[in-house]
């Protein structure tokens, strides 16, 4: 445990990522908790005090707009649930058919799709204050919603001036990450299909594909919190110099076409498996077809290491090389399609032409990719 802990304070020193986040959010909430709890013993309000840290603590978010977001949600939920609290409290009191009464009612109104995951404070502030007694006491009742929002201030204070810096190059870094990955797969592939069926391995492939479901999140998820970080974000008005938040929609058009293209490579091992295994109602391709759709795989492989050399999801338009590969790889597909309907049989071609269909498909995603960043028109590209 203090091993984990330690490598976790290491890596938070030296580089950005999770720790590092987590360890800004720690010390937010230990900033912002004590800064409510303070200023709630000026006040004087010490039955409700504790809500102001508590509150603090529950609506801290790694961005300005996460904070705002959450706090005008938890506080909109308490105020919810103490009217209601406060209706039965200041008239017939928790009695054993009010009680369970307020209960339901504050469940059903915590539905409420605008209150979010804060919905469930709703009948937890509603419950509390009958079953303390807070309910009974108009001013009780008040103490509790300054207090409320004195810890909601004390977070968005505290995360307003530790606001997060926008870094647009973590979110291409992501996006980057899962074409390399793609990229490594296919060229994996490639050099084992180049051996015929003696060089598939079917099981390594499968668990590759699986894993790249985990690594477009990841990309999505980056892309979010640059999104997240770039709203409300004070810094914005310090350096006076705002990102062009269209290059993250062109990180999100990337992250979708090659979330796609995954989706085909999987296609491809899943038809490799079916047709090689016992029971295929279709034979499975031989030696000679394996090694002739090697290189469909190789410039699939290459046009994704373009992609990642040249930094594509960065630029509103595709650099010349990239179309080139493309255009490239459509017509081998079109020949190899060619040389099928003359060299292989009927039985052969539903097997044969799907697995060609699909690396086709990939070559059109990237297509897809580079259509969508395009449209961004996020700044003058100097792509040629």
């Amino acid at each position: 445990m203090l091993d984990r802990l330690r490598d976790g304070v290491r890596r938070a020193r030296q580089r950005r990522g999770f720790e590092r986040e987590t360890a800004v959010v720690i010390i937010k909430c230990v900033l912002a908790a004590t800064l409510a709890w303070w200023v709630g013993t000026l006040i004087g309000a010490t039955s409700q005090i504790g809500f102001a840290p508590f509150t603090a603590l529950l609506v801290v978010r790694p961005s300005v707009y996460g904070s705002v977001l959450q706090s005008s949600r938890y506080i909109a939920a308490v105020f919810a649930g103490a009217l209601l609290a406060g209706l039965v409290g200041l008239t017939v009191g928790p009695q054993l058919w009010s009680f369970p009464l307020l209960v339901l009612v504050a469940l059903i109104a915590g539905q409420a799709r605008w209150f979010g995951t804060q919905g469930t404070q709703l009948p937890v502030v509603a419950a509390f204050a009958l079953a303390g007694g807070t309910a009974g006491s108009a001013s009780d009742l008040g103490y509790l919603l300054l207090m409320v929002c004195l810890g909601a201030a004390s977070a968005l204070v505290v995360n307003a001036v530790l606001a997060p810096a926008i870094r647009f190059r973590d979110a291409e870094n992501a996006v980057l990450d899962l074409a390399d990955g793609l990229r490594s797969l296919t060229g994996e592939m490639a050099e084992g299909l180049r051996e015929g069926r003696d060089g598939m391995n079917l099981d390594h492939w499968g668990r590759a594909c699986g894993g790249l479901d985990g690594t477009v999140r990841n990309a999505e998820e980056a892309v979010r919190r640059q999104e997240e970080r770039l709203r409300l974000n004070p810094r914005l008005l310090l350096t006076g110099r705002r990102p062009d938040p269209a290059v993250l929609d062109n990180y999100q058009g990337w992250i979708s076409a090659l979330s796609r293209s995954s989706r085909h490579v999987q296609s491809i091992v899943r038809t490799l498996r079916s047709t090689t295994g016992e029971g295929s109602r279709f034979p499975g391709p031989d030696d000679a077809f394996l090694r002739e759709y090697a290189p469909l795989l190789d410039h699939a492989s290459g046009i994704l290491q373009a992609v990642y050399d040249a930094e594509e999801p960065e630029y509103p338009e595709p650099s010349a090389e990239l179309c080139a590969r493309v255009d490239e790889a459509l017509r081998l597909v079109d020949e190899e399609r060619t040389r099928m309907r003359e060299s292989w049989d009927d039985e052969n071609w539903p097997v044969y032409s799907a697995l060609v269909t699909d690396v086709e498909r990939l070559f059109e995603e990237v297509n897809q990719g580079y259509d969508n960043s395009t449209r961004g028109e996020s700044a003058p590209s100097d792509r040629g």
